[in-house]
């Protein structure tokens, strides 16, 4: 869905919309007459992405742009700040708007709880909630992070992260997460925060 809503933001807006797998980036890119005005990647692929896109080019992700979109941006930009404190023991929840049927290597489940514990060092909890169900006793975690929430509507997304503020509780989302931890967080927000 947040590719779609892109997609149909620039067709409305009588851009041009090129669409590629990461593994033909690099071909596409040196197709084009002149750089793009953008570069919107799934943030799964943010790192391999980086390394293609020339540092001219503004980059950011699906997940990003949802974080702006649902209005949570400055609250996912400032949650992620938390991971540098985060201590043996911590409790982190990872939660899903939808419920999808999860795979081997699914990026809620496996890649970011891997990603992170390779990152902070620490031997980190985390916990997991998906679809309508949301914790209330959202104290007992020391970080959320959330999918960008394109199954959810901007209310809910915003009690989500309102709720977390209220409780004092750092709250971001994939993409800023996986941004931050493959330390291109400046770059891929920079097109965005400008534009705001």
């Amino acid at each position: 869905m947040p590719q779609q809503l892109a997609i149909r933001d620039i067709i409305d807006a009588g851009g041009i919309a090129v669409v590629t797998r990461e593994t033909e980036l690099k071909e596409t890119l040196e197709s084009l007459k002149e750089n793009p005005a953008l570069v919107i990647t799934d943030s799964q692929v943010f790192e391999v992405v980086n390394k293609i896109v020339d540092k001219e080019i503004p980059l950011t992700s699906f997940s990003i742009l949802m974080a702006r979109y649902k209005g949570f941006l400055d609250t996912a930009i400032d949650g992620i700040r938390k991971l540098e404190k985060l201590k043996d023991g911590a409790k982190i929840l990872i939660s899903e708007g939808c419920t999808h049927h999860r795979q081997c290597d699914d990026i809620g489940t496996v890649k970011l709880p891997k990603w992170i514990k390779e990152y902070t060092k620490e031997n980190l909890n985390f916990e997991w909630s998906s679809g309508t169900g949301f914790p209330k006793d959202i104290e007992k975690y020391d970080l959320i992070i959330h999918c960008g929430g394109c199954m959810l509507n901007q209310k809910e997304m915003e009690y989500r992260s309102n709720f977390a503020k209220e409780k004092n509780i750092p709250f971001t989302n994939y993409g800023i997460t996986i941004a931050y931890l493959k330390g291109i967080l400046d770059r891929s927000i920079e097109p965005i925060i400008s534009k705001k």
